[in-house]
């Protein structure tokens, strides 16, 4: 019995080598596939966002390649206020909402009065096509996963920021 304990410690020990190792991986370009991809909150690298938001908010890409072709995992951060007018993307959206609190409305035109709060820890799927629209409340986190290549199709040209008429 005592020979069990002791080899059962000893092969734990071995796991928890690994662990504490890869414990140390932060954000940054995914490892190799078959790896293990670990991300501490504190440790994650954010980066300005992309073009088709507006100024001010920031990504941080944890698994696969939003611009390309395949599934991909990517946080969003985005200051207290911040605002992103109607649109829709052409594959399903799955969000999770990490911290601060998304008001989330859906329609063609931005109408802050018609959005519902959906605080951390809330998840939300949606369909291609589906129109929406969000402002936050306090600095938010959000976690969306999807297949790539990621879109955003704002229903007003004048809004997306890649226009350059903002």
């Amino acid at each position: 019995m005592k020979r069990i304990a002791a080899f059962v410690l000893v092969a734990l020990a071995g796991l928890a080598s690994p662990f504490a190792q890869n414990a140390g991986l932060l954000a940054r370009e995914m490892p190799a596939s078959g790896t293990w991809a670990l991300y501490v909150p504190g440790a994650i690298e954010w980066k300005a966002g992309p073009d088709s938001l507006a100024p001010g908010a920031k990504i941080a890409v944890l698994e696969g390649d939003p611009s390309k072709d395949g599934f991909f995992t990517i946080r969003i951060l985005m200051p207290d206020g911040y605002r992103v007018a109607p649109h829709w993307h052409p594959k399903t959206e799955r969000l999770t909402i990490i911290s601060g609190t998304i008001n989330l409305g859906t329609g063609d035109r931005f109408d802050a009065t018609a959005t519902k709060a959906l605080p951390a820890g809330t998840y939300s799927s949606m369909p291609p096509k589906m129109t929406h629209f969000a402002w936050m409340t306090g600095e938010t986190v959000l976690q969306l996963s999807s297949i790539g290549p990621w879109q955003v199709v704002y229903v007003d040209p004048a809004d997306d920021p890649r226009t350059g008429r903002r």
